[in-house]
């Protein structure tokens, strides 16, 4: 570089060639390495404003970025849950019951009765009859009718339809083979005869089938 400043200011014009000419060469050298100076610091002032810093290198090159939310922490996989479907659960049929609504055993309803006073006998007494009914849907089997007489002098006999004991004045009806189940919307009938003083008032004070109230009485 010195040599290329002397080859200029030596093909300088006139004026600057006779003083270089006239000069002291250690002068001339020294103007020179002043001249190189102030070119150099130019130089290192205009490359530290135009050229942009190097990126830093601290980090490690091929480091992901951090997760967001979690400043500095590495970025986690988060595996999507899976879903898996808990077996059905098999469910017991009722013991009794038919998993099928088309087959269901209806349930037994409570029997009904009716008490009817038949033509009178005169002195003798007189017939009557009690009708049991079933208003379900499912036979039902067994069944007990209690008739309370106004007195206990009065009997029953000629019973047709069941058996018959008495308690005083409470005769108790259970029933025979062919009475004994009632199909779903059918009725059995019991008849028998009242023998006493039917002058007197002989009507009975009370019926029940199975302890609820017989129709017909009261």
């Amino acid at each position: 570089m010195p040599v290329m400043v002397l080859d200029k200011l030596a093909n300088a014009p006139g004026g600057l060639r006779r003083l270089l000419r006239g000069a002291d060469t250690s002068v001339v050298l020294g103007l020179i390495a002043g001249a190189f100076a102030t070119l150099l610091g130019t130089a290192v002032l205009v490359a530290a404003f135009v050229w942009p810093p190097a990126p830093s290198t601290s980090a490690a090159a091929g480091s992901p970025p951090s997760a967001a939310g979690h400043p500095g922490g590495s970025a986690q996989h988060i595996p999507s849950a899976s879903v898996t479907a808990s077996p059905s659960r098999s469910t017991k049929p009722t013991p009794g019951t038919s998993t099928s609504s088309g087959s269901r055993t209806a349930a037994p309803v409570p029997l009904t009765a009716r008490f009817t006073k038949g033509a009178d006998g005169g002195l003798a007494g007189y017939q009557a009859t009690v009708a049991i009914t079933n208003p379900g849907t499912a036979p039902v089997s067994g069944w007990t009718v209690t008739l309370t007489l106004p007195r206990s002098t009065l009997n029953v006999t000629d019973v047709d339809g069941a058996t018959v004991t008495r308690d005083g004045a409470v005769w108790t009806f259970i029933p025979v083979s062919t009475t004994a189940q009632v199909a779903a919307g059918r009725q059995v009938t019991v008849s028998f005869r009242v023998s006493g003083a039917a002058l007197l008032d002989a009507t009975p004070t009370g019926c029940a089938i199975d302890g609820r109230p017989c129709q017909g009485v009261g």
